[in-house]
């Protein structure tokens, strides 16, 4: 299974989850999962931590691109009950880390080494795609079962020019662990992401979803349709305490990164942090997501529990799990 790297382990928390989960191994922060379970194709397809998923055919080391073909002539046994002369085969290749070849280098040289024994090489839309991923020395051969996205969700109707992915936000939902009735706000939720995959996973809970651009929460609203679990408001979350009294008990939400204007989004963390100290009920879980994790940390203050790293649309970025009280 693929998913974003620095998330494999709730890979296989949804595993065990949904199934008899034998065995389960992970390299952290490539993205990857290998795992024996008893799975139903239905309950595959609706893994929500996962991007892609296929069958394993094998992996081990190589430094060289001479050593990766190797590698992937070596798996060829085991792809036989999927590779077949009547049917066409295309080689996808991932690559993660610096190596002196290119994926194309991979998907090239691999493609002729079927082609050599006699496998049909499509290039567009093959029968069979045989994926040779590249971490770091790292090489791991499979056949894909899903080819499109899992990441696409049919509740997206509205895309918002930077959504969260669907799987970090499951994952921060998952770290916030919504209890039934408690109230979870996100301040800064765009198209509703974080909302959305919230109400599929902890239905019982409550959550407000608060956004100061009107197209955004026209778009929340489609993509929350249906869930009465929960309330998309237009307004100034900063400000927000000035028309609705404490009712937050956790916080999941996407802050704005402010890489165009860095010398504002240090008062914009602030002002949303004292906003959750005037919206919380009590001391309030947060969970955020940052690659400004230090200027979140020192302007919004309270006390950090975990912060962990993910790669997500060419950055790296902290999840960072917190804890905000109101001020006596």
């Amino acid at each position: 299974m693929t998913t974003v790297p620095g998330l494999e382990d709730f890979v296989i928390e949804e595993l065990s989850e949904r199934s008899r989960l034998r065995s389960a191994r992970a390299v952290y922060m490539s993205g990857r999962v290998i795992a024996d379970a008893d799975i139903e194709p239905a309950d595959a397809f609706g893994l929500r931590t996962v991007e892609r998923f296929g069958v394993f055919l094998c992996d081990g080391r190589a430094d060289s691109l001479e050593d990766v073909v190797r590698l992937a002539g070596e798996c060829l046994p085991a792809a036989l009950r999927y590779l077949t002369r009547n049917t066409t085969t295309g080689v996808r290749c991932e690559r993660v880390g610096r190596h002196p070849f290119t994926s194309r280098d991979v998907e090239r040289e691999v493609g002729r080494l079927l082609k050599e024994r006699g496998f049909v090489i499509s290039l567009v839309d093959p029968d069979v795609e045989l994926n040779v991923d590249v971490l770091g020395s790292y090489v791991i051969a499979w056949v894909t079962v899903a080819k499109r996205s899992l990441k696409d969700r049919p509740w997206r109707r509205y895309e918002h020019h930077a959504s969260l992915n669907p799987i970090i936000a499951n994952a921060m939902v998952r770290l916030a662990r919504p209890a039934p009735g408690e109230t979870v706000c996100d301040l800064t939720c765009g198209g509703g992401t974080i909302a959305a995959e919230a109400a599929e996973l902890a239905p019982a809970s409550r959550y407000i979803c608060v956004d100061v651009e009107l197209k955004h929460v026209r778009g929340a609203l489609e993509n929350t349709a249906g869930r009465p679990q929960v309330d998309v408001l237009w307004y100034d979350s900063t400000k927000l305490h000035r028309i609705m009294r404490p009712v937050c008990d956790k916080y999941v939400f996407n802050p704005p990164y402010g890489f165009r204007m860095p010398a504002r989004i240090g008062r914009l963390y602030r002002l949303l942090g004292a906003a959750m100290r005037r919206l919380a009920r009590g001391c309030a879980t947060y969970v955020v997501i940052t690659p400004r994790h230090r200027t979140f940390v020192r302007a919004v203050g309270g006390e950090v529990l975990l912060r962990r790293v993910v790669y997500q649309g060419g950055l790296y970025s902290h999840v960072i799990v917190g804890r905000v009280c109101p001020e006596a």
